[in-house]
């Protein structure tokens, strides 16, 4: 029995971070589910009930259902008519996701290479250089920020609808490796060195190495982040 349904069987309910009260109930519904989910505090293969969630978050059944579509979106939960809603998704698999990124990122890069506008990469270049100055001093909660900032950018320089829902759909490994981020050591010099070969890669429009650089930099952000993963599966192998 999970938290969750331990609060729902003893007649609580469970809070919606506070900190957060300034977001639309949907997206606050959301959020738990998927920390959730990602802790695994909701394990893989259990069962999701939108009457019993709504009662254990103390919200409406709409909410509940919004955020199933969306984690379903995600990969992280599976619905099948007549059979229900369970959890797709388990924590090992990060990996494994970061690899499936890593290759959709590859492809980014290169279209970005032939696509990027010079608006664009002064925009990039201004995230390059808050990344080495947040390199520099420390400071974890920014490098974060501005490292999704420069790998969204480059999905949107890479002007492709279909590779942007791709790499849309996923959506909770990032915000995962996020909060990963912030609880593991991180190689930060190393990562800085590859945003800078990825940013020459495309100032020289020069799509395979773009791709190359891309691949290179997640494949080792994916081992530095999720080693004890990878170990583990290699094991279970």
């Amino acid at each position: 029995m999970t938290s969750l349904e331990k609060k729902r069987g003893r007649g609580k309910r469970d809070s919606l971070a506070p900190a957060d009260d300034a977001l639309p109930v949907a997206e606050r519904v959301y959020r738990r589910l998927r920390d959730a989910i990602a802790s695994g505090e909701l394990p893989p293969r259990g069962r999701l009930s939108e009457r019993d969630l709504s009662a254990t978050l103390g919200v409406s059944t709409s909410p509940v259902k919004a955020a199933l579509a969306r984690l379903e979106a995600e990969g992280m939960v599976v619905t099948q008519p007549r059979r229900g809603t369970w959890v797709a998704f388990a924590p090992e698999k990060l990996a494994e996701m970061g690899l499936i990124r890593a290759a959709l990122e590859g492809v980014v890069a290169r279209l970005a290479a032939a696509r990027i506008t010079e608006a664009q990469l002064a925009a990039l270049r201004g995230i390059v250089a808050e990344l080495r100055k947040a390199t520099e001093a420390h400071d974890t909660a920014t490098l974060v920020e501005a490292n999704e900032r420069y790998h969204t950018l480059l999905v949107e320089a890479a002007d492709n609808v279909f590779l942007a829902n791709a790499v849309g759909a996923l959506r909770g490994y990032y915000l995962m490796t996020q909060r990963r981020m912030r609880t593991v050591p991180l190689e930060p010099r190393k990562a800085q060195a590859e945003h800078e070969a990825i940013l020459a890669a495309l100032v020289a429009r020069d799509g395979a190495a773009a791709e190359a650089a891309m691949r290179a930099h997640i494949a080792r952000t994916v081992e530095t982040l999720w080693a004890e993963d990878l170990a583990r599966t290699a094991r279970k192998d």
